[in-house]
């Protein structure tokens, strides 16, 4: 069986339990020459909605197996694993820092939720 992002979100469902909450970091990265940001999540909430994210390419998942971890293309997972980390790349052109805080300041709440529900997204791209 292969499975895809969506279902890799399906294996995420707790943070790693063998990190301190420092550890528990998320990292966005870019430089002025590229279109497109790195990212990598070791929280849940937001490594769910980033594998469920239509702009996002996962470019791997770490995987928990008792106390070592390893990274694993999505297609290499059988359905069996502990997901613990999502690394993906998204276009920059996703983020956005505004001028005022959003009212929740969950961590997940960086990607919207709309991404997690598949009838919210029409034609590659979110709603209005």
């Amino acid at each position: 069986m292969t499975l895809d992002e969506r279902d890799a979100a399906d294996l995420f469902v707790a943070d790693d339990p063998e990190l301190t909450p420092a550890e528990k970091e998320t990292v966005v990265r870019f430089s002025r020459d590229e279109d497109r940001a790195a990212i990598y999540t070791a929280e849940a909430g937001l490594g769910r909605r980033l594998l469920k994210h239509p702009h996002a390419d996962t470019e791997g998942v770490t995987v928990a197996d008792g106390s070592s971890r390893r990274e694993v293309p999505v297609e290499d997972l059988d359905g069996d694993e502990e997901v613990v980390g999502v690394r993906a790349a998204a276009p920059v052109g996703l983020l956005q820092i505004k001028g005022s805080p959003r009212r929740s300041g969950g961590h997940a709440d960086i990607v919207t939720d709309r991404v997690l529900d598949a009838d919210a997204i029409a034609d590659g791209g979110e709603r209005e």
